[in-house]
């Protein structure tokens, strides 16, 4: 498995607490969560080769967003995505330089889209 049970765990929380359902639904939605997540989780693990360091970094990723450190979340998907991309080309350092400044863009994105979606609600 990439992500740790806790973890995986997590994201299956939080995506049941994102998703809005009535009745039934709303008994199995986390619960087909979590499923999801573990095929998911085991097949990307099975089918891809992905560096235990890696790994260590997507939990770090989940661990920092769980304690809500956001900044330390950034810094690791930046260091995840710089390992395993290479811009020919580009020295190491500006390449880490253009990620960090991408992840921090699409989460800014992401920070004002949910706020927009919390405040029309």
């Amino acid at each position: 498995m990439i992500l740790s049970k806790e973890n995986r765990s997590y994201i299956a929380e939080q995506i049941d607490a994102a998703i809005v359902a009535k009745g039934v639904l709303e008994l199995i939605d986390g619960y087909a969560a979590k499923v999801v997540l573990n095929v998911i989780d085991n097949f990307a693990d099975k089918k891809l080769t992905i560096a235990d360091s890696v790994k260590e970094k997507l939990n770090s990723v989940v661990d920092a967003i769980k304690s809500n450190d956001i900044d330390t979340a950034e810094t690791e998907i930046s260091e995840v995505v710089d390992s395993l991309i290479d811009i020919p080309e580009i020295d190491d350092e500006d390449e880490k330089l253009i990620f960090e400044g991408a992840v921090k863009l699409v989460i800014g994105g992401l920070k004002t889209t949910i706020t927009k979606i919390k405040t029309a609600a």
